[in-house]
């Protein structure tokens, strides 16, 4: 993930950029909208693993990229009506170290990533989603370490789950960017700090079980919970290197190399990012670099790069402060590996998802399943592929993104006179545009003997 403040992009957005991989492929993702609804008291929310705890009296108007199975068993990014958006997830499993598990133990019937949408479901601004979860970490105890993206359209919050029960959060300076892979990289914090949210008592468990040193140090989360991935010869830098080179393309003044273990966390660019720059960034293979995963070198190829063969799912998430929920919450959505898709913006505002790209639509006609394809067909055959991928969506996506401000315009318009006449206008633009995409990659998959 790379997650972008308002004052470090070039239109004052917050943007979270984020590649998703499903090792398992199984079934298709697609989007589904959520009315706002009351529930009854009484309500609960029930997850496979056992958990399960009170549903709340009105639950917002929210919108989520799923699999088959709902958001409850495989999350993927969201936004709710009040422009609050979970922009992406990582797991840090494999980086918690054995001391601060043993300490603490992560609870099986705890909270599992499916719980991520429940911050849609009930905050009203991203600090507030912080809380929503921590509250739910800290009383049903946590099932899985992860990082998670929690943004809004004036702040963005970084937060890692650790052990059984204890977790943190660090606010992102507004003319910062953070990169994110699958190591723990919230470092020396002061839970008292306003832009610092952590489980009660974290210090003192720390200091208590010896993941911390007064005397010698000044607290690091990372430090106490993390380091498992740096004891793995065989996977030290494949989490790491995808920070190095985030960093390398996003702010390329900054000394940083690829084999360092530590990289800075509050990134300031020396000039504004752009969507273009995050779509590229999310397309890297470690290009021009002897890490390059698609050349035939069998040490490249050990290499895991930002792009992979295994991302099911590609996005950049957009708050713009300025703009209702409807026109100014954006998900830029590419079904499949970031080079062989076009990042298409489904607006919050939709009157409806469009079909190929709904829960409704019968799997095998799903534009899941469209790009799904040409991933395979490039990955399968890369190097007669490279020349053609992403190169065949540039003029379409470069159309895609002058569009989006006539899109706003025109919907701002409209909004300002009728709330429906507003959401069919972003309806059918989106439309156009999804479908235009599915014909493109279509005519490519037609080109196969």
């Amino acid at each position: 993930m790379v997650l972008v403040g308002s004052s470090a992009t070039d239109d004052g957005s917050v943007m979270v950029a984020y590649n998703h991989e499903d090792q398992q492929e199984r079934g298709s993702y697609f989007l589904r909208q959520y009315p706002r609804t009351e529930h009854d008291s009484g309500q609960r929310v029930i997850y496979s693993n056992g958990l399960a705890f009170a549903q709340t009296n009105i639950t917002h108007r929210w919108m989520s990229l799923e699999h088959d199975g709902g958001y409850k068993e495989d999350p993927g990014v969201g936004l709710n009506e009040h422009q609050v958006a979970i922009g992406g997830w990582v797991s840090l499993n494999q980086d918690l170290n054995e001391r601060a598990r043993e300490a603490d133990p992560l609870v099986g019937s705890g909270a599992p990533a499916g719980i991520l949408p429940i911050a849609l479901q009930r905050a009203h601004s991203a600090r507030n989603g912080v809380q929503v979860l921590g509250r739910l970490f800290e009383r049903y105890g946590i099932a899985r370490p992860m990082g998670i993206a929690i943004a809004d359209k004036k702040e963005l919050w970084y937060m890692e789950t650790a052990t059984g029960h204890h977790w943190a959060a660090v606010q992102i300076p507004s003319d910062a960017f953070w990169v994110q892979a699958n190591t723990f990289r919230i470092g020396h914090i002061d839970p008292d700090d306003p832009e610092v949210m952590a489980s009660q008592g974290l210090v003192e468990f720390a200091q208590s079980h010896n993941l911390y040193q007064p005397e010698k140090e000044i607290f690091d989360f990372s430090e106490a919970f993390g380091g498992g991935v740096a004891e793995d010869s065989s996977t030290k830098y494949t989490t790491t290197r995808r920070i190095w080179r985030a960093t390398s393309i996003l702010a390329p003044s900054i000394e940083v190399n690829p084999d360092q273990e530590a990289y800075p966390l509050f990134v300031r660019p020396q000039e504004k990012i752009t969507l273009r720059n995050l779509i590229t960034t999310l397309r890297d293979h470690y290009e021009g670099t002897p890490y390059d995963t698609m050349k035939q070198d069998s040490s490249a190829q050990k290499e895991k790069a930002i792009a992979s063969s295994q991302t099911a799912y590609t996005s950049i998430t957009q708050l713009t402060n300025g703009l209702p929920a409807n026109v100014g919450g954006v998900l830029w959505l590419g079904l499949g590996s970031p080079n062989t898709t076009p990042y298409i913006p489904f607006y919050f505002g939709l009157k409806e998802i469009p079909k190929p790209f709904d829960a409704a639509t019968p799997d095998a006609q799903k534009a899941y399943q469209v790009f799904h394809h040409l991933s395979r067909m490039y990955y399968d055959q890369p190097l007669k592929y490279r020349d053609t991928f992403p190169g065949v969506w540039e003029a379409f996506q470069d159309k895609i993104i002058r569009e989006q401000k006539e899109i706003d315009q025109g919907a701002m318009r409209l909004y300002r006179m009728d709330l429906r006449m507003a959401k069919h206008f972003i309806t059918v633009n989106v439309e156009g545009l999804g479908q235009r995409a599915l014909d493109l990659a279509r005519e490519q998959l037609n080109q196969e003997p």
